[in-house]
Order: structure tokens, then C-alpha cells, then sequence
């Protein structure tokens, strides 16, 4: 099936427009400067656009919202996270820079905010606070985009000692326990790519092969992989995987197990196939390359009606989907991932495209305590919202590297 027999009478093209031209124009709505669901990722889509499109007006919108962002640096309340701080705003302008589209940070000393953010790293350290977006590793994919430019090891060797130092044991395999899957009511085993060891696993694999810590990290990922793997579900299941998985009781000796019931980025299989994919090429394990194809391939087969997905944003939406199956067509050229993109953009179409009733036509689906139901309200956001839906739509039509996607470690 091509791409383009696949698609329904719409244009890409045109919804990245409307998208950006709501952006643009919406700005002052975007009350947060944060990285995941602020200004810093709306920046990334007009660098972007200015990248794709040259001489349009997107480059000068970008240094325009790159002042202001610079700016809200300032805020004494800010976090440091990557997710809504000072390390995801920091990634914007090392990956502006790294990407070519800025010459300097301009009155922005990046050293400085690497030390703010090594501070941040070691009270995450001190809460066992490894979290991909949130924490830790967060912290570490800040550390990546500048060495990429810098060079620098140590601050990324002290998150890897970090993690090692928060690894337990359970089966024999070091593994790392958290609070972050939903309906989880104790510490448990997380398997999600947004808060699990599947973002861990493929974050260590990414520093692997930056040449740091590869002894400590080599170890690491083969004993955890052997634990994730261990908890693969027989053929029956529709998901391979589990949200979580507890430590073993006390007195049976058995681990309790919360079985997935979503199929996106957050959660779901194709998180261990990209993790598994990330670690085959670090490590050189094709084994592990054979079986991330096999596990991503079975999820081809999960139908919309049992995916989970109930908005069309990145996070845990159907677009989130596209994006994947279309990193996994161009990492491996298997054209069932290349029909399985084309069937989710179809599928976001179909269900959640709504021109004029939502800015940029798309909204975000969450449950309004007060009004004890869910209902569909204005993202503009990267993670949830339009902006991380424009970035999709871009990479589908044009194939260009899309580096913004190592915030989210799709980037195999």
C-alpha cells in the first residue's frame, strides 16, 4: 500500500499550516515556558517549519518566542526538569544550535545552567527520582543534545552513576521501581516509555554509544532486559507487555501483574520494541533487534477499537502511533510498519480531525473532575497538544532527520 493511496481527501500540508498559523496567534494563551506542554516546544516547531520551508516568516517567529523564552529562565520558581523546567528549555536552545538554526545562545550561558541543572540532578538522585520526563533521566537527555556540541562526560557519567545507585534486585536482575504507572498503588516494576525502564533502558543505550560509563551500562541493560523480557505474555494476549509489574510478595514468592490496556508512546508494546531496538544497536545484540521487530510487528494488528487511544496528540494519542510505525518503516524498511503508519493517520483523520472547532482542528481528551466526565479542551502543547501533531505530519511528508523526537527516545 503507498502512502499516498492511503491517505483520505485532506492535506498534510494544509493542517500544518492551520496548526502553526493557530500557534502563532494563540501564543498568549500558552501561559507555561515548559518544554512538554509550553512555549519551549511550540519553539520547536517553528525552527523546524523555518528548517523545511527557508525565507518564510517561521525563522523570525522562532527568534521572536527564543527572547521570551530566553527570558522566563529568570523565574526563581522554576523546576529544573526537562518535562516543564529549566532542562527542557535549555534543550531547545542547544538543539537550535546543534541543528544550525542559531549561531549562539545569545546572552544565555549555558554553562551556568548546566551547573542550575547538575544541582537539580542531585536532589532527584537524593528522592530516587529516575524519571524519563520528570527526573533523572530527563535530566540526561538535556546532557545528550549538549554533548553533542561539548563533549562533555561528567555530567552525564553522574547520572549514570546515579541511576546504577538506584537499581534493586529482583530475580536476579537489577531493575528500578517507581510510583509513575497509573492505578499502581505501591512502588512497582514500571514498563512504560513516559515513566518506566523502557525509557531508562533506551536513554543508557543512547549514552552506550556516546562512549560513557559502557562497561557499567552494558550490565546494566542485559540484566534488566532479561527481567522485561521475562514478563513477555503468551500469543493469546493482545499486549505482550504489562503497565507494571509489583516485586515479589513476601510469602509466594510472586510478582503481581497490571496488565496494559493502551497502545501509544506512554505505554504500550511498541515501548519495548524501540528500547529493544535502541539497545541492539548500542550493544551489537542482534537477537535483541529480532525480537523488537517481531514484538512491534504483532502490534500492527491491534485494532483501533482496542488501542486505547482517545485523542489524536502525541503522548497517548493515535498520532503518537503514526510517528512510531514511521520511525520503525525508516529504521527497517519492513513495509507493514509503512501500512501501519498510513492506517493510524487514517485512523487520527477519521475520528479526531475537526476543523474549526478546535484551534489547529485537533483537541486533547481529559476528565474534568468537576464536571465527573471526560471532555475534549485546547492543548497547544508538544506532548498533548498541536504542536507535537504538526511535527508528526512534517516528518511523514518530508522524511527530514526529526531530532526533536530524542526528547521522546523515538529517535532508533
Amino acid at each position: 500500500m503507498s502512502r499516498k493511496s492511503a491517505l483520505p481527501d485532506y492535506s498534510l500540508h494544509q493542517q500544518i499550516d492551520s496548526i502553526a498559523e493557530a500557534l502563532y496567534h494563540n501564543m498568549g494563551r500558552i501561559r507555561t515556558s515548559g518544554l512538554l506542554n509550553g512555549r519551549a516546544g511550540v519553539i520547536l516547531l517553528f525552527a523546524y517549519l523555518a528548517k523545511t520551508f527557508p525565507g518564510r516568516e517561521y525563522e523570525e517567529i522562532m527568534h521572536r518566542c527564543l527572547q521570551e523564552l530566553r527570558e522566563s529562565l529568570q523565574r526563581k520558581t522554576m523546576t529544573h526538569t526537562l518535562s516543564t523546567g529549566k532542562a527542557g528549555i535549555g534543550f531547545v536552545f542547544q538543539h537550535l544550535r546543534n541543528i544550525g538554526l542559531i549561531d549562539t545562545v545569545e546572552g544565555l550561558d549555558m554553562n551556568e545552567l548546566d551547573r542550575v541543572i547538575s544541582m537539580g540532578a542531585d536532589r532527584d538522585h537524593a528522592n530516587g527520582n529516575w524519571d524519563p520526563q520528570h527526573g533523572l533521566v530527563g535530566l540526561g537527555i538535556y546532557f545528550l543534545e549538549r554533548h553533542r556540541e561539548t563533549g562533555e562526560k561528567r555530567h552525564l557519567e553522574n547520572i549514570v552513576d546515579y541511576i546504577e545507585s538506584l537499581a534493586v534486585v529482583e530475580n536476579n536482575c537489577h531493575v528500578w521501581t517507581s510510583r509513575r504507572a497509573e492505578q499502581e498503588e505501591a512502588t512497582a516494576f514500571n514498563f512504560g516509555m513516559a515513566h518506566g525502564m523502557p525509557g531508562l533502558l533506551s536513554f543508557l543505550a543512547r549514552v552506550y554509544e556516546a562512549g560513557i560509563r559502557r562497561p557499567t551500562i552494558a550490565s546494566l541493560i542485559s540484566s534488566c532486559l532479561d527481567f522485561l523480557l521475562a514478563q513477555r505474555a503468551s500469543r493469546d494476549r493482545l499486549y505482550s507487555f504489562p503497565v507494571s509489574v509489583s516485586p515479589a510478595d513476601p510469602e509466594t514468592g510472586k510478582n503481581k501483574m497490571q496488565l496494559s490496556w493502551r497502545h501509544g508512546w506512554c505505554y504500550g508494546d511498541l515501548g519495548m520494541a524501540n528500547t529493544l531496538l535502541h539497545c541492539s544497536r548500542a550493544l551489537g545484540h542482534s537477537e535483541w533487534r529480532h525480537k523488537a521487530i517481531a514484538i512491534a510487528q504483532r502490534t500492527t494488528a491491534i485494532p483501533f477499537e482496542y488501542a486505547g487511544c482517545e485523542d489524536a496528540p502525541f503522548c497517548h494519542g493515535t498520532v503518537g502511533l503514526v510517528h512510531q510505525y514511521h520511525r520503525l518503516y525508516q529504521a527497517t524498511q519492513n513495509p507493514k510498519f509503512k501500512d501501519a503508519a498510513a492506517h493510524w493517520l487514517k485512523m487520527t483523520m477519521e475520528h479526531y480531525y475537526q476543523p474549526g472547532k478546535f484551534p489547529g482542528g485537533y483537541a486533547y481528551r481529559i476528565f474534568d473532575e468537576d464536571e465527573n466526565r471526560f471532555v475534549s479542551n485546547t492543548s497547544f502543547g508538544l506532548m498533548e497538544g498541536i504542536t507535537g501533531i504538526a511535527l508528526v505530519f512534517l516528518y511523514y511528508l518530508h522524511d527530514a532527520e526529526p531530532g526533536w523526537d530524542s526528547i521522546f527516545q523515538t529517535n532508533i
